[in-house]
């Protein structure tokens, strides 16, 4: 599947633009997180990690009352488009209904920078700017030790980056944040 193809499957399932800017802000946090936890890293594989960011949630709109099918439907529409493993990354994100348990980085790094995604642009809109630009990984760990700041924001999975990719939070933080800084003009941030 091409990033193309995969985006034109976003824009049919999705039809609110943040939750597309999410996807494209997971998309480029999974490029970066390749890149760091790579030894040799492959145009092709990088593709493959950015699928998974701009693919995760695209049915979550149709899901959204069912969340134990999140993912699961996604699959029914696309699944012989994608490659398994791919696909299996999606899947594991949503682990604790799906049942499909993350076991590889590419499945742990969707996991991880899901929610924290999510938690940079909250932060981000309560920054004086309201921009990307600005902010730095002191500011948003600031938000991420603040337990009343986006509530929705899961903190223990966003920290799984230590145990499972091996990169510590602060850097992990400042990973997505740089990658999210590159595309800001995308997600009008």
């Amino acid at each position: 599947m091409t990033r193309d193809e995969a985006y034109q499957i976003l824009t049919d399932l999705v039809k609110n633009k943040n939750l597309i800017k999410h996807h494209l802000a997971c998309e480029a946090a999974m490029k970066a997180i390749y890149k760091r936890i790579s030894a040799k890293p492959t145009p092709e594989e990088e593709a493959n990690w950015a699928l998974v960011g701009l693919l995760h949630d695209a049915d979550y709109e149709l899901c959204r009352d069912h969340p134990e099918k999140h993912t699961l439907v996604l699959e029914e529409k696309i699944g012989f488009k994608i490659d398994s493993r791919l696909m299996y990354a999606i899947k594991s994100h949503n682990f604790a209904y799906t049942g499909f348990q993350p076991k590889s980085y590419l499945d742990w790094g969707i996991y991880c920078c899901d929610e924290l995604t999510g938690l940079i642009i909250a932060a981000a809109l309560v920054h004086p700017e309201k921009k990307l630009a600005p902010l730095t990984v002191e500011f948003i760990m600031n938000r991420f030790n603040s337990p009343s700041f986006a509530k929705g924001a899961n903190r223990e999975q966003i920290k799984m980056c230590e145990q499972e990719l091996g990169i510590p939070l602060d850097e992990f933080v400042g990973i997505v944040l740089n990658s999210m800084q590159e595309i800001a003009v995308d997600l009008k941030l």
